[in-house]
Formats: C-alpha cells, structure tokens, sequence
C-alpha cells in the first residue's frame, strides 16, 4: 500500500463525534471570527471541528479568540473599565472575566488559572501564583513546565 492510500483512508475518512454526532474527518478547516484554521481532533472526537470553533468566545480585554483549550486568565476589571458585549463571565461578585494568556494581554503566566473547555466552560485549575503562595496540597516543590497543558495543572472542584 502506498503512503498517498495509507494517508487519504487515515485522513480524509469521515468518523462520527460521540456527543455531537455530526461526521467530519480528523483535520478540517473551519473559521474561527474572521481567521481561518485547521483544527485536528483524535478518531474517538466527542466533538466535531465545527461544534469546537462554536465553543470559542473571545477575550474580554483584547478581543481576540479563545480557543476550546486554551489556557485563560480571571482578571477583575477595575471600576471605570467598560465590560464588552462579547466578555464571558466567569463570577459575578466578584466581577471576574475570562481572558487570553497572550503576552499583549496577561500580566505574566502566573496569572493562568484555567482552561476552555467543552461545551464552553471554565476548568478552573490552580494558578502557579497560587501553588507559590502555599494553596498548594502538599510541602513540595513548585514546577510549572507547561502552562498551555491541562494535565499538568491541579484543578479545583467548585461547588
């Protein structure tokens, strides 16, 4: 079997979502508010590329996307801020926002306290700042590697 046949039944064959159940293939394009990508998803999906790109809001502070997971921050604006239309919140007393890890946006990675997540939520997980000042489980050691990987970060159980 050549690679171009191999490719064409790994790629271009249609598999159904588990939750959505709309049939796509494992790298589609889709356009997520105004700027055109390929999203990939594993052969066991829960959901479609399409359905992903729905579930991307934008940040309250830049307005750029937000990707289904991507890392995101819980910022309070002060009280002169204008909060935009487009803003998701996160808590209402206090006001909390959800906003994009960009340099241009973030204060700093410390400042990573969750991640999207399907259907359109927040997976609130702990932040590195967090962690330092001893919210922290356990006496040991503090290593952030990656803060864009959910699996590596602690995450709470809200109520």
């Amino acid at each position: 079997m050549n690679l171009s046949v191999l490719l064409s039944r790994l790629f271009f064959r249609r598999h159904r979502a588990t939750v959505c159940g709309h049939r796509t293939r494992l790298i589609e394009k889709v356009n997520i508010y105004g700027e055109e990508m390929k999203l990939l998803v594993s052969k066991n999906h829960e959901y479609c590329q399409q359905c992903l790109a729905d579930m991307s809001i934008k940040c309250a502070w830049c307005g750029q996307y937000i990707r289904v997971g991507d890392p995101i921050t819980l910022y309070s604006p002060s009280k002169d801020f204008k909060v935009p239309e487009h803003a998701v919140v996160y808590k209402k007393d206090p006001l909390q926002l959800v906003g994009c890890l960009r340099f241009n946006c973030a204060i700093s990675g410390v400042d990573r306290c969750g991640f999207w997540q399907p259907p359109g939520v927040v997976d609130r997980v702990l932040s590195p700042l967090e962690m330092v000042l001893g919210q922290f489980p356990s006496e040991d050691v503090v290593f952030c590697n990656d803060l864009a990987d959910p699996l590596l970060a602690i995450h709470i159980k809200e109520e």
